[in-house]
């Protein structure tokens, strides 16, 4: 089992590119000594998210390559200028009550079925969540289900909040 603590070394042996993929996503240019440091070491030394969330983002990693992660700034411009733009809300309704981007739906059940039923598999849909892990998840099932034009925010609303609108306080509590 995984935990914070484990080895990067004993991560690399369930998720071989584990490495290259923290290398490439955090710009981490420094050598890590994988049978000394853990995902708690690294979240640390580069000021990075938690390491449940860098767990999740590795074991997601590959998911999908149809997904394309995006900016906050990026993502505006699509919530400003492409119609139709299906944007996706992923997250909790507690975390809802700290604010929502702009034409945002709430995914549930039934919303998954009516794109399911009704809507294009070429439709542009923009999923989020807190830091955008829960969001590539959606994104990714989607995309089994035949929908090609995929986005996820780099972030989630947290980056939005700060990069797109400080009006919607960040907060704590939820890992991804």
């Amino acid at each position: 089992m995984i935990t914070e603590n484990s080895s990067l070394e004993d991560l690399i042996k369930l998720y071989p590119s584990a490495l290259t993929f923290l290398q490439k996503r955090y710009s981490i240019t420094e050598p890590v000594n994988p049978s000394r440091e853990t995902l708690k070491d690294l979240a640390k030394k580069y000021s990075l998210p938690p390491p449940q969330i860098i767990f999740m983002e590795i074991q997601l990693q590959g998911a999908s390559d149809a997904v394309e992660e995006i900016t906050a700034l990026e993502a505006q411009h699509l919530v400003q200028r492409v119609r139709p733009l299906k944007v996706i809300d992923v997250r909790e309704s507690w975390e809802r009550t700290f604010g929502s981007i702009p034409r945002s739906q709430i995914l549930n059940d039934s919303l998954f079925s009516e794109a399911l039923r009704s809507w294009p598999k070429d439709s542009e849909i923009l999923f989020y969540c807190h830091f955008g892990v829960r969001s590539r998840d959606a994104a990714h099932e989607f995309f089994k289900n035949g929908f090609t034009k995929l986005y996820v925010i780099r972030g989630g609303i947290d980056a939005w909040s700060s990069q797109v609108d400080s009006t919607i306080p960040r907060y704590s509590g939820a890992y991804c």
